[in-house]
């Protein structure tokens, strides 16, 4: 189901990579054009780009607008922690917690989010308990993308050659295969999920429903073989050859390296888009 058009005026768009993108440090690091650079700028100010959207979230939670949140989704514990949140949210407010913290001793704290006591931001208790008698429960929606861990290595690689912004090939897969071992636990978490793989490059992504409103999960056999396939990939991968331990999908006839990687009018394609930029290339000298 769409998002409700009456929402659209109300919506806040959450992206930690929007806030990277509009931070003056990094903007100011990635206009020395140096590539050597790209990936230390963006993990330079990673935390603070997630803090920030993390801020942005509850607070337009907290005052009941529409959410789209757009990440990864690959560490479990803080997502299911925020969705647990948003299910609670229109009883009492919460802020942001400490997060992921390491003590001396080597014990694990996580804790993304906490309640707030009212007390302590002086509000009035009868005009909060007024307000929150009003919110009703958010419905949330899980739309997960996927697709074959070499092609979003490729994706990946692009997307710093036209946006600056890159990470690593590791990262990259590990936030991949995260997801895909998650995801069917946060259908669990969710009032409806939809799983969308784009392995068609030529062609529109497959949506295959998970999850409907009447809480039926639909297993389809062709999504787990999918999402099977995404959660054993190899993160320590050197090269395509080597993204999966035993039987290699990406080697198979049919599959995207083969069809376009290995394409015979690669070369052509190659060569047409080398003359391209070497016309924009000096029609910008000019200027």
């Amino acid at each position: 189901r769409s998002f409700p058009p009456e929402a659209a005026s109300n919506v806040v768009v959450v992206e930690a990579d929007a806030f990277k993108e509009s931070d003056v440090i990094y903007k100011a690091l990635n206009s020395r054009g140096n590539h050597d650079e790209m990936l230390q700028s963006a993990e330079l100010v990673h935390q603070s780009s997630t803090d920030a959207a993390s801020s942005l979230l509850v607070t337009a939670l907290n005052k009941g607008r529409d959410v789209i949140m757009d990440g990864t989704l690959s560490w479990e514990p803080f997502v299911e922690q925020t969705i647990a949140m948003a299910r609670n949210i229109h009883k009492c407010k919460y802020r942001m917690g400490v997060g992921y913290k390491v003590a001396e001793d080597g014990t694990i704290t996580e804790n993304y989010w906490e309640q707030v006591n009212e007390a302590e931001e002086h509000q009035s208790e009868t005009n909060c308990k007024r307000e929150l008698h009003t919110r009703k429960p958010y419905r949330i929606v899980l739309v997960g993308v996927v697709c074959d861990g070499g092609l979003a290595v490729v994706r990946g690689i692009r997307r710093a050659i036209m946006t600056k912004r890159a990470v690593r090939v590791k990262s990259q897969l590990e936030s991949h295969k995260r997801f895909a071992n998650a995801f069917p636990s946060y259908c669990k978490l969710v009032d409806s999920a939809k799983l969308y793989c784009t392995n068609d490059i030529r062609g529109p992504p497959k949506k295959i429903e998970w999850k409907n409103d009447s809480h039926n999960l639909q297993l389809e056999a062709e999504v787990l073989k999918c999402l099977k396939m995404i959660s054993s990939v190899n993160t320590d991968a050197d090269s395509i050859y080597e993204l999966y331990n035993e039987y290699n999908p990406t080697m198979r006839p049919g599959s995207v390296w083969n069809n376009i990687v290995l394409s015979p009018s690669k070369l052509n394609d190659q060569k047409e888009l080398r003359e391209s930029i070497q016309k924009i290339e000096k029609s910008i000298r000019k200027q």
